[in-house]
């Protein structure tokens, strides 16, 4: 998702509502995966994500967890 994209979707809430957020970063997830991925790579990711549906946000950051190993996997395969 575009940070405009989640910008335009908050303005729909009040400046005091209380909301649980959660995200990640490409730099976040080099950080803790000790790899540089690349924009496109990430991108790959975040749509990966972006066709996904959880019940918990812990399914979700293993499958996230797990797409990053992926595409660095492609990567290196190629």
């Amino acid at each position: 998702m575009k940070v405009s994209q989640l910008i335009e979707q908050l303005k729909r809430y009040e400046p005091d509502d209380e909301l649980i957020v959660a995200y990640w970063d490409k730099e976040t997830i080099e950080y803790h995966s000790y790899a540089e991925i690349t924009k496109d790579e990430w991108s790959c990711v975040v749509e990966r994500y972006e066709d996904g549906e959880w019940y918990w946000q812990s399914m979700a950051s293993t499958d996230f967890a797990e797409w990053v190993e992926k595409v660095i996997e492609e990567r290196e395969a190629a």
